[in-house]
């Protein structure tokens, strides 16, 4: 299992039983609002607190009604042989029984999510993960994405699920193309290297290919992708459009390396909040045209800020959670 999910399992387990302090608190609440997933495993944890403390105010409840509780929530439809005599020591471990049945419902759910048999997953929640992947190939996986794959490549296809946004560094093996399957797109390769976000916005689908060629199929329309090219899935629409990558700063998630060229600080903004994860809120509107011309290398956000604030008039402190800019600008 997971570590960082077994860490929040211990959490919610650690809330529900009144043991969590409020810094634990903020982060679990924080960890849940990162993903419907995790929301939805906080829920069945609630379903079996809830019947456990119900169990314990009960010591009397009636078995067979414990027993349709848990057969509704697992699918089991048959219930227990009728028992005409039951004594207090059956009645007991028939209520623990039910008690450890509950627990495990959690444990269940997660392993059908995550731990398919056959198949890995991994994570990126909080930051970067690279890997290599069974056949060699290399991924960086973008904070909040997921990549499901098979624990060996078998058949024609080398197969994987992505959610989010990942850079691929595909290892070639002849007559065995890699495919990724990503929403109702599909990309075919053999050896290249290429950026995929699935989460790009506007509700569409980007690709940008760096080198190789690749095979794009969506809504069975078919386009081949070279390098400096950029696909766009218009999900609204169910169209697929190619045109030359005009994006710089495309991969600045993964290198750090943030190029300008007389760019508004609208658009600055938009990719430092992409890239460094961080809600940045303007207060003042007309600050948003200023036009800057600079380049990045691996610098932290807060020396990004710091060179923007002595180029223009601006001023940057945090609020909350977040950073707020006011003043002048360029005027």
């Amino acid at each position: 299992m997971n570590k960082t999910h077994t860490y929040y399992e211990t959490l919610i387990t650690r809330y529900f039983s009144g043991e969590a302090g409020a810094d634990e608190v903020v982060e679990l609440s924080a960890w849940l609002k990162s993903d419907p997933v995790h929301q939805q495993l906080f829920k069945e944890y609630q379903k079996s607190w809830a019947m456990l403390e119900a169990s314990h105010m009960e010591a009397s409840a009636d078995l067979d009604t414990a027993w349709a509780e848990i057969a509704q929530k697992t699918g089991i439809n048959e219930p227990p042989a009728p028992q005409i005599m039951r004594n207090i020591g059956y009645r007991r471990f028939a209520r623990v029984a039910a008690i450890l049945l509950i627990l495990i419902l959690p444990a269940l759910f997660y392993f059908w999510n995550y731990m398919r048999p056959g198949s890995d997953v991994l994570y990126a929640e909080n930051q970067i993960v690279e890997s290599t992947l069974p056949d060699g190939t290399m991924v960086a996986l973008n904070t909040g994405s997921t990549l499901e794959y098979p624990e060996r490549f078998k058949g024609k296809e080398r197969a994987v699920t992505l959610e989010g946004e990942a850079f691929f560094d595909v290892s070639h093996v002849c007559d065995k193309a890699f495919v990724i399957n990503a929403d109702d797109l599909k990309i075919r390769v053999l050896g290249t290297t290429f950026n995929v976000n699935t989460n790009a916005g506007n509700n569409t689908i980007e690709v940008v290919l760096v080198s190789g060629e690749i095979q794009l199929v969506y809504n069975e329309k078919q386009m081949l992708l070279h390098p400096g090219e950029k696909a766009v899935v218009l999900k609204q629409f169910g169209e697929i459009v190619k045109k030359e990558n005009d994006d710089p700063n495309f991969m600045a998630w993964k290198t750090k390396r943030l190029e300008f060229t007389d760019t508004p600080l609208s658009e600055i903004i938009d990719v430092l909040r992409k890239v460094y994860h961080k809600d940045i809120s303007v207060l003042n509107p007309e600050i948003l045209n200023c036009r800057i011309t600079v380049t990045f290398e691996q610098q932290s956000l807060e020396t990004i800020l710091k060179v923007l604030q002595s180029t223009i008039d601006i001023e940057v402190k945090p609020n909350g959670s977040g950073i707020e800019i006011s003043g002048n600008g360029c005027q």
